[in-house]
């Protein structure tokens, strides 16, 4: 029994001196574009370009193993959402501003180096997002009265992080985040559903200390 807690101690005190913590800031800028899927029959119902946004905040890389770390943080993002509608009388668009406060939930993953101070990363999982504020850009007329206060997207991205001292680095990569839940929470009323989802595409840029 004694050899046993012994065991389990020495298990808990070496675990910290194994994992690494590293805390850093991230800005990125997004392209952001919307998939609509409206069940009316009576007004037509789609997306309407794409708009540049960015996320800026704070991330966090805790390795639990040499190569494998859990990343989380917390990130500023803004997004859009312009759709349009049209029927046999009436054509129209609309837009909207959102703002979230996000948490990312992922998995990154490092190689060895490719090259001197330099490996490639490759980062999956998800994001929770927290909607702190939204806006209508014409408010006389609108399909979506309200959006959800929750959003939960997929995160996929890659890129290449390069060392530039003992315990700093920088990070540049690409990412793709696809919004799996339809973030309008009440619509005006139609003949059917209306879902909207929030996609991006990132260029990521950030420093680790």
């Amino acid at each position: 029994m004694i050899k046993k807690l012994l065991l389990v101690g020495w298990l808990f005190a070496a675990f910290p001196a194994a994992a690494q913590l590293d805390l850093g800031v991230k800005f990125s800028p997004l392209i952001n574009y919307n998939r609509v899927n409206s069940a009316s029959d009576t007004l037509a119902i789609s997306s309407n370009g794409a708009a540049l946004r960015f996320s800026l905040g704070l991330i966090a890389d805790y390795g639990f193993q040499e190569n494998y770390f859990f990343s989380s943080g917390l990130l500023y993002v803004t997004k859009r959402v312009k759709v349009k509608s049209n029927n046999e009388s009436t054509n129209r668009e609309e837009t909207y501003n959102l703002q979230y406060l996000q948490i990312p939930i992922t998995l990154k993953l490092l190689t060895n180096e490719i090259a001197l101070d330099k490996r490639i990363y490759v980062q999956l999982g998800g994001n929770l997002d927290l909607n702190i504020d939204e806006k209508a850009e014409d408010t006389s007329n609108i399909l979506v009265e309200d959006f959800r206060l929750l959003d939960f997207s997929l995160l996929l991205g890659t890129g290449v992080e390069m060392k530039l001292g003992v315990s700093t680095s920088f990070f540049a990569g690409i990412s793709y985040t696809r919004g799996l839940i339809n973030t309008v929470a009440t619509q005006t009323p139609l003949d059917g559903d209306l879902d909207i989802n929030n996609d991006y595409f990132g260029i990521d840029l950030g420093i680790k200390f």
